[in-house]
């Protein structure tokens, strides 16, 4: 389990905008950069779009 810092108001995933939890959060780096979503799918999707 990875803890992380987070402000609860601000951290939604960057694909679907659902709000994330310590408890439901995945990252992936893209590029260099880590980015956030609430699972798997959304972060496949996010880098899909990304790439275009």
């Amino acid at each position: 389990m990875v803890k992380i810092r987070m402000n609860k108001n601000e951290l939604k995933c960057e694909n679907c905008g659902m709000e994330l939890t310590e408890e439901h959060i995945y990252t992936r780096m893209i590029k260099g950069k880590e980015h956030y979503f609430c699972c798997a799918d959304c972060s496949n999707e996010f880098e899909r779009k990304f790439n275009f």
